[in-house]
């Protein structure tokens, strides 16, 4: 059995030690699974401290950096709307890239996805337009989502929708968006943001001594001079 000393002791050191984590910078989008103590009762209603919040234990579906990236890019949309109300409702656009809006890449339809979930988490009314009006059974399996309009409903009761612009430089992504009514273009919420490449391992590469780009060759002195890009993306 126990004793109460030395139980109170090892919930003093794993209170310390989970003081002691502190940010880093370079990893802003670090996500951990770090308990919580909280005071509950017993069925004899005596108060004690019990570590709580096991994110395997309850269920929870595991996180990476890009789900948390659009958490936070939600919570600052929520913060700063001055108009949407939860019940109207809201389309969540692709990013595109800011120097070409008919272009995006994996990093962007990724942070979408990750975005509609964390909207849906603060009880926003979404809406899905890439669910298609029928049913496609294929070998490969059974598809209801698609890209191509011609199996797309249409007149989609939708009057706000989220549009955003990210782009790569030597140090990370910029990132900025915008919920904007439609029917009069007024942004209602905005917001800017900056990740560093750190903070998004498996999703960026920095730059090769020789590139192409439009086109052209770019030489560089050494790997990471110019800005980072999308693994995957054509170079």
């Amino acid at each position: 059995m126990i004793n109460r000393f030395t139980l109170t002791a090892v919930l003093a050191i794993l209170t310390v030690a989970a003081c002691n984590q502190t940010p880093n910078p370079a990893n802003n989008l670090a996500f951990e699974n770090n308990g919580k103590y909280a005071s509950v009762a017993d069925e004899n209603g005596v108060y004690q401290n019990q570590l709580i919040y096991d994110i395997q234990g309850a269920g929870l579906a595991p996180k990476g950096q890009i789900n948390v990236w659009a958490e936070k890019l939600v919570n600052e949309l929520v913060l700063q709307n001055d108009a949407l109300r939860s019940d109207q409702p809201l389309l969540i656009t692709t990013p595109v890239l800011s120097n070409n809006l008919n272009a995006t890449n994996e990093l962007a339809l990724q942070l979408q996805q990750g975005m509609l979930a964390a909207f849906h988490a603060r009880e926003f009314n979404l809406v899905d337009m890439n669910v298609a009006i029928n049913l496609r059974a294929t070998e490969q399996g059974e598809f209801m989502l698609s890209r191509n309009w011609e199996l797309l409903p249409s007149g989609l009761p939708v009057s706000h929708v989220l549009v955003s612009t990210m782009s790569m430089t030597p140090e990370g992504v910029v990132f900025n968006g915008r919920v904007v009514n439609v029917t009069n273009n007024r942004v209602l919420s905005a917001v800017q943001s900056f990740v560093a490449a750190s903070s998004l391992s498996g999703y960026l590469q920095p730059s090769e001594l020789i590139e192409s780009r439009n086109g052209l060759l770019y030489r560089h002195e050494k790997k990471g001079d110019s800005r980072y890009t999308v693994l995957g993306d054509e170079l």
